[in-house]
């Protein structure tokens, strides 16, 4: 007896991992963006608070002829810019160096994104901190009674102080950048010597 021939297996070309069609992945540039600029926005927002909260703002004192301020008052009015100076480099420091690490895919973009979210962020702080603080003293200044006090808005006085966040947060993406893990100048030598 004679047994059947095997049924010829048909080799269909199987699709290589070049041919499949590329789908885009998951975050992305976009969701580096998204990410790294809404937690610099969110910190901004929080640290704007927490310099609100921390500051006590300089007050003038109503005098009959209108209002002065004393040289504790204008040593209060240097102390807020000191404090968001502080708050802005924890929080600038700290986010450089987890954005870093963690969006790590394209340290260029990162990078970028995290000067100008720390920019952004900085005006968010300020302007959240001012407008949580007191208002105008012009009018409660001319409604007080002789010896009552008006605090001035909260606000940065000098503008380098708004610097810290974009300096803080490059700081913290150095040091992630610098320490971050590839072959070293005397591991890629080593693979190219030739022999002498």
């Amino acid at each position: 007896m004679t047994e059947p021939a095997p049924a010829a297996v048909s080799a269909a070309p199987q699709p290589s991992p070049q041919d499949a069609p590329r789908r885009p992945r998951p975050g992305g540039a976009r969701g580096d963006a998204v990410v790294v600029l809404g937690v610099l926005l969110v910190l901004g927002l929080l640290g704007g608070v927490l310099w609100w909260l921390l500051v006590d703002p300089a007050a003038y004192t109503k005098t009959r002829t209108g209002g002065v301020m004393s040289e504790a008052d204008l040593s209060r009015q240097f102390a807020a810019d000191g404090v968001y100076a502080v708050i802005a480099a924890v929080a600038g420091l700290v986010t450089g160096l987890v954005m870093t690490w963690w969006r790590s895919r394209d340290p260029l973009l990162t990078s970028v994104l995290l000067v100008v979210g720390a920019v952004l962020a900085a005006a968010v702080m300020a302007l959240t901190g001012h407008l949580l603080g007191p208002g105008d003293p012009g009018a409660a200044l001319g409604a007080a009674k002789v010896g009552g006090r008006v605090p001035i808005p909260l606000k940065v006085d000098a503008f380098t102080v708004y610097l810290v966040w974009p300096v803080a947060v490059l700081a913290g993406a150095l040091v992630v950048l610098l320490n971050s893990t590839g072959p070293t100048t005397s591991e890629a030598t080593r693979g190219t010597r030739t022999p002498g």
